[in-house]
């Protein structure tokens, strides 16, 4: 049976051509790894690009990506953005303080809050103050923001 091999570009699956998906090691993928297969509209495609995931070739690279903070952070800068501007606006939406900070600012830089689990913090300094989103890479959804005041 060919089936479509998918290869991981730094952001996403790409489809690439057909040959046999043979991986000789299998990985679970989490749940950043599912939320980029999710973006195709077959099953298969869907299946396989999972399966790139699990590859023992593909956690190799994801090692190596994740030793240097550049890497890391874009490949899970767009994630990140997204995550951390919902969890900014319904803090705005909720309370006067925080919609006074909050404008739908990007997050322009990125340090290591865990380099071992991979765990980042996105932040936007401000005047006065300086907006943190704290990522979760394993678990995107999961992100912890605040507003501190700029040092």
């Amino acid at each position: 049976m060919r089936a479509i091999i998918l290869a991981i570009s730094l952001f996403s699956c790409t489809l690439i051509g057909s040959t046999m998906i043979s991986p000789s090691v299998v990985w679970a993928a989490n749940e950043a790894d599912l939320l980029q297969c999710r973006k195709y509209s077959t099953a298969q495609a869907r299946s396989q690009c999972v399966q790139i995931y699990k590859r023992s070739d593909t956690r190799v690279n994801q090692s190596r990506c994740k030793k240097s903070l550049d890497c890391w952070s874009k490949r899970y800068r767009e994630q990140a953005e997204q995550y951390c501007a919902r969890a900014f606006a319904m803090r705005a939406a909720k309370s006067s303080f925080w919609s006074a900070h909050w404008s739908g600012q990007d997050f322009d830089q990125v340090r290591w809050l865990d380099k071992g689990e991979g765990i980042m913090v996105y932040y936007e300094r401000e005047a006065t103050t300086v907006l943190e989103c704290t990522f979760y890479p394993t678990r995107p959804s999961r992100v912890k923001v605040r507003i501190a005041a700029a040092s």
